[in-house]
């Protein structure tokens, strides 16, 4: 099976997991975008903990590295390799999330909304804080489920060998910056605002 299934992975995540918001209090693998310097500047990470994280992404590797290469690279296989790579992730977000101090959780929960932009809105926990209208959630379900039954089309092209692991991620990327855009003309002028505090900072590359 391509070994590209796990350099991917957080892009792949990042474009999917945020419809199942009730798995992991941040959508994306963790453990990746933490080994990025620019975040770990951005962070002020110590010594200490860019140990920790180090240890505990190559263990995440490690880990994912044997499941690819355990399952037979068929559709079942495909199948079986992605679902198991991603309780891997949520494992491995929990276990990074720890490390971190609660100004640093907060700080990395604004660039998650610089990497998902709207896409965030499908995380209950940031509805809450924009005080969406019941329209408004309605419309936010609806982009949900067509978001996972589209999700699940496309892992489908790619277990079945119709796609290559680059088209799918190309396919996932272009549907996230779709999906982004339908959902902010979804808010008000205010809300359109806030959600942009939540960004915060930019984080500066290094």
């Amino acid at each position: 099976m391509n070994k590209r299934i796990l350099a991917a992975a957080a892009v792949i995540a990042l474009a999917v997991s945020a419809l199942r918001a009730a798995e992991s209090e941040f959508p994306g693998s963790v453990p990746v975008l933490l080994a990025n310097q620019s975040v770990r500047s951005d962070l002020a990470l110590t010594k200490s903990q860019c140990a920790s994280l180090d240890a505990i992404r190559a263990d995440y590797r490690s880990d994912a590295r044997l499941v690819t290469a355990r399952f037979p690279d068929s559709t079942v296989g495909k199948k079986a390799a992605n679902e198991t790579v991603r309780q891997l992730t949520a494992q491995a977000n929990a276990c990074a999330l720890k490390v971190l101090t609660p100004a640093q959780r907060e700080r990395l929960d604004q660039i998650g909304h610089q990497k998902l932009g709207a896409l965030m809105l499908l995380l209950p926990r940031v509805r809450e804080k924009l005080s969406l209208s019941k329209d408004q959630i309605a419309s936010l379900d609806r982009f949900r489920a067509d978001g996972e039954a589209f999700a699940a089309k496309v892992n489908a092209s790619f277990e079945d060998g119709r796609i290559g692991l680059d088209e799918r991620l190309d396919t996932l990327r272009a549907w996230r910056e779709t999906q982004s855009k339908k959902i902010l003309r979804t808010l008000s002028a205010d809300q359109k605002k806030q959600l942009e505090k939540m960004r915060g900072q930019a984080v500066k590359p290094s």
